[in-house]
């Protein structure tokens, strides 16, 4: 195996960023609240239920009179197999190394923190530090397809401070700042490529990449109200342009070298709605866009601007829509519920088995508890059901031999969020 030939299967591991079907599509994640996690994120620009509004729409802090806080977590506990196929698997099984991997997305907790602090009649100012894009997939040390399976991780925190001014009765508008920190890990092993490469075992380390940086965006909101009763909203957040800097090395080949992968974390843009249809209910719905195809390539060079790897991904633009409910039982309990449709941007011929994206449902539930004027908290359940589906990845090691896969799972998130009104 080349030096050329590792450092394009650096790059052809970091496909894995790609694709994750554990949250939302792709590597995308929408837990940013768990009070919206029990509508199913429906209306999340236009309600303004507690301050957490600030990580969808900004120009909503204006439906605040009072400072409020609130901060939480969401747990996601994804079940995904993945189960090898074709002539490929049956040489993994003949070498006696696992062709079949359970649980391999790991749970994780998505933490979250939100404060909105009214200025005047008009102004209010906000700060969140909440999370837009992460995944984190793993596989056994000795998996027959180590050079595509491994050890993938992508972490993210975005700080979004934010202003807001009441124009009118009607219009609101909002902006707000992100400075997002990701840090992420590839780890790729040479399988039953190994084989045919001297001294080398399935469990030797091929790639081994860690990386961080800082990217910069910006993103706008916009509240339209017709009374107390029915709102609307219009949000975008920017894409953000990240070069993940860090260390390669390779046990394979006994390289270590500095190394760096250019990642763009797309642009979003929603519009949601709310109707308080009765006094104890209302509807609320929302859509959101995702400009995957800004995400056009992965590309690798090195310290001295020499192109290492290009790949061309080819993604779609996709939709998220949802719609929920909410029900005022009493003074201290509300309760919620909705249902949501997340569409794949990954076309069938660009899926990855680290992991495979798939189009998937939301059902969820979650409630209020109100201690009193000033505290209350809310929790809330999920459920996303995923599909199955089949996967043909070409080896990094070897591009004349390709792996099947059928990979197929669910997930299940729960939220806990306190708020407090100053």
């Amino acid at each position: 195996m080349s030096q050329k030939t590792l450092k394009l299967s650096l790059l052809a591991a970091s496909i894995a960023l790609a694709a994750g079907q554990v949250h939302s599509a792709a590597f995308q994640l929408a837990e940013q609240n768990a009070t919206g996690l029990g509508r199913a994120y429906s209306g999340e620009g236009a309600i303004g239920d507690n301050a957490s509004v600030l990580g969808r729409n900004p120009a909503a802090m204006t439906l605040f009179d009072s400072s409020a806080m609130s901060v939480g977590a969401v747990h996601v506990n994804p079940d995904i197999d993945v189960e090898g196929k074709g002539p490929t698997a049956q040489v993994g099984q003949a070498a006696g190394l696992p062709t079949h991997s359970e649980d391999i997305g790991d749970s994780a907790v998505v933490p979250f923190f939100y404060y909105v602090q009214p200025l005047n009649e008009q102004w209010t100012a906000g700060f969140g530090a909440f999370t837009n894009y992460g995944l984190s997939t793993s596989y056994q040390n000795n998996h027959y397809a180590g050079d595509v399976a491994g050890g993938t991780s992508l972490e993210t925190i975005n700080l979004n401070p934010s202003i807001a001014f009441k124009a009118n009765e009607h219009i609101s508008i909002g902006a707000g700042f992100n400075a997002v920190y990701a840090d992420a890990e590839i780890i790729r092993h040479t399988g039953i490529s190994s084989a045919g490469i001297p001294m080398s075992s399935p469990t030797t380390e091929a790639v081994n990449l860690k990386g961080d940086d800082w990217g910069y965006g910006w993103n706008l909101g916009l509240l339209l109200e017709a009374n107390d009763n029915n709102r609307w909203a219009l949000t975008y957040r920017s894409e953000v342009d990240l070069t993940l800097e860090g260390d390669f090395s390779s046990t394979l080949r006994g390289i270590k070298s500095p190394g760096s992968v250019d990642l763009t974390l797309p642009a979003i843009a929603e519009a949601s709605g709310f109707h308080q249809i009765q006094s104890d209910w209302a509807l609320h719905y929302g859509i959101m866009w995702t400009e995957w195809s800004s995400f056009k390539e992965l590309k690798a060079v090195s310290p001295q601007g020499v192109e290492l790897f290009q790949k061309d991904e080819g993604f779609d633009n996709s939709w998220r829509i949802s719609a929920g409910a909410t029900h005022q039982l009493n003074d201290q309990w509300t309760l919620r519920g909705g249902i949501a449709y997340d569409q794949s941007p990954v076309p069938e011929d660009a899926r990855s088995i680290s992991i495979p994206d798939v189009d998937r449902t939301w059902y969820t539930l979650g409630a209020t508890y109100t201690y009193n004027q000033n505290l209350s908290f809310d929790a809330a359940f999920a459920f996303l059901d995923g599909e199955k589906v089949s996967v043909v990845e070409e080896s990094a090691i070897n591009p004349a031999m390709d792996y099947e896969f059928e990979s197929g799972g669910d997930a299940y998130l729960l939220g806990l969020q306190m708020n407090y009104a100053f």
